[in-house]
């Protein structure tokens, strides 16, 4: 998906219970290291594109994990699990 297309514009077309989990500290953005410092700087500012994500996706529930980067459900298991399981409820 990353290499082929975006899906952003498809995200309203969601019909499921979709729940978001994003590390705030998480700045990954393929091809980052391609372009210059001062664009790299505006890439994979998961903070802005979860919440983005989130308005996008009709109903979808946001959680926000402080100090925690891409890979949330091993950075912040405890608390990723509390939450999926919540969510599958």
């Amino acid at each position: 998906m990353i290499d082929q297309q975006p899906v952003r514009h498809e995200f309203a077309l969601l019909k499921l219970p979709a729940l978001l989990v994003i590390g705030q500290e998480d700045r990954t953005a393929i091809g980052k290291d391609l372009v210059s410092p001062e664009v790299a700087r505006t890439l994979g500012n998961y903070p802005a594109l979860g919440k983005a994500a989130a308005r996008d996706i009709p109903g979808a529930k946001l959680l926000e994990l402080p100090s925690v980067g891409h890979i949330p459900h091993l950075q912040a298991m405890p608390a990723f699990h509390t939450a999926l399981l919540k969510f599958l409820q």
